[in-house]
């Protein structure tokens, strides 16, 4: 662990926080993965379609949540090509272009899960 004078890098606060968002979400994200998996397999893409959607916006943004806070903690370092992070935040920040924005696939989600709270059409 590095050590910025007033102690180690890692023992600081704001850092510990960091980390322990960023563990949170990528374990949300993994139980996100599974969830659409188990649906797939159950169901078919289609049933699963809200979880596939809900899967390309926040995995994406936790990604580029986790990387970002990376760079933060590797200071100038962490933005320059001597380390894989800021090839790795270019990288996926473009690549979350690639299958559509994030408010498409957050529209799905919304449209999914609005019909099951849909009233039923009048007989």
């Amino acid at each position: 662990a590095r050590d910025i004078g007033r102690g180690r890098l890692a023992e600081q606060q704001t850092v510990q926080t960091w980390i322990a968002d960023s563990r949170t979400g990528i374990d949300a994200a993994r139980l996100l993965v599974l969830d659409a998996a188990q649906k797939v397999e159950r169901a078919g893409g289609r049933e699963a379609r809200a979880a596939i959607s809900s899967i390309k916006f926040y995995v994406a943004d936790v990604m580029l949540s986790t990387l970002d806070r990376a760079l933060q903690v590797h200071g100038g370092l962490g933005v320059t090509d001597d380390t894989i992070l800021a090839w790795l935040y270019r990288h996926e920040r473009a690549a979350r272009i690639y299958d559509g924005p994030d408010e498409v696939h957050r529209g799905v989600v919304a449209r999914e899960t609005l019909k099951r709270y849909a009233d039923p059409e009048p007989a």
